[in-house]
């Protein structure tokens, strides 16, 4: 098996008071994986000035946001924000450089609060944003929608597509089995008129059964028969009925051309579900890194940026 590792957890938080649910279910994460949190604001860039000033002017804008996101860390850590916790803060188009600092940086997880009515960075999360995120981070990326796993994770459904390799799910199924003690129920759709036993469908979730079952977790395997139906809004009905706590998706996985089905399928999984959504890492979004490579973005330590505040407002 995969030896994966939730080291590094990257959280975007709008300051709106609204990025609670994403911060909350990475400090779930981070007791049980002892992972390490970066809450991170990006704030707009001064425009249509001359360099020195706009330089400047985005200085002081971050600082000020950086005060803003101290007061936010420890409004909900109730007045000391934990040394697993790091702050960061910035300038620049919101979901650009949240794909650039995720994928430069090699975090482990990035972690959203998916909300188109809030205001600031989460309420740019709009459909094509959300989705923009998800199809270029490379690492796994968590969408958190209206719940947040403050129950635990006792069940987590996992959506099959024949047409994929299986392995990453097979790695994920385990890993969260076993270190959340959770059950993986696994669902695929037969939509072709084929005895059940013969058909592609339930031989791989039976396969994926057996393997998942032979690391000691619970494992369950639904195929349900739908011909001639909608095979992906077949998967989404059976997702909403399922009582899971979290959902693994696949990422696309063709590298130049694109997934349709696939992203089509994670994308309205993403939107529709108001349960937890993993999406895991990107094949393809791991490919365009290496094909055209990525900036290191400019950033400033909370040390930093408080003292400019102090001698901006002195």
């Amino acid at each position: 098996m995969k030896d994966i590792k939730l080291e590094r957890i990257l959280v975007p938080v709008s300051l709106s008071g609204d990025g609670e649910d994403a911060l909350k279910q990475a400090v779930f994460f981070k007791k049980k994986m002892g992972s390490k949190v970066t809450l991170i604001h990006v704030t707009p860039a001064a425009s249509n000035l001359k360099s020195l000033v706009q330089t400047e002017l985005n200085k002081r804008l971050q600082a000020r946001a950086m005060v803003r996101l101290i007061r936010f860390a420890k409004i909900h850590f109730k007045g000391r924000i934990p040394d697993y916790v790091d702050l960061r803060v910035e300038v620049g188009q919101h979901v650009s450089r949240i794909i650039e600092i995720a994928n430069k940086e090699n975090y482990d997880l990035v972690i959203i609060r998916k909300n188109e009515r809030i205001e600031g960075l989460v309420g740019k999360f709009k459909k094509h944003s959300a989705d923009k995120i998800v199809q270029e981070i490379i690492c796994p990326v968590l969408s958190v929608k209206d719940r947040w796993t403050y129950r635990g994770v006792r069940n987590i459904l996992v959506p099959i597509d024949v047409r994929r390799q299986s392995r990453d799910l097979l790695n994920w199924s385990v890993y969260f089995g076993k270190i959340l003690n959770a059950k993986i129920t696994l669902i695929s759709v037969l939509s072709v008129k084929i005895e059940l036993e013969k058909s592609l469908a339930y031989k791989k979730a039976k396969l994926l059964e057996r393997s998942i079952s032979a690391e000691g977790i619970i494992c369950e395997a639904r195929i349900f028969e739908n011909e001639g139906e909608d095979k992906i809004e077949s998967l989404l009905q059976y997702a909403k009925q399922e009582k899971a706590d979290l959902v693994l998706a696949q990422a696309a996985q063709e590298v130049l051309f694109g997934d349709s089905e696939s992203e089509n399928f994670t994308s309205r999984l993403l939107h529709d579900s108001i349960k937890p959504v993993l999406r895991l890492g990107s094949v393809r979004a791991r490919y365009l890194k290496g094909l055209l490579g990525a900036q290191i973005p400019l950033s400033l330590t909370v040390e930093q940026l408080v003292s400019d505040q102090i001698e901006v407002e002195s």
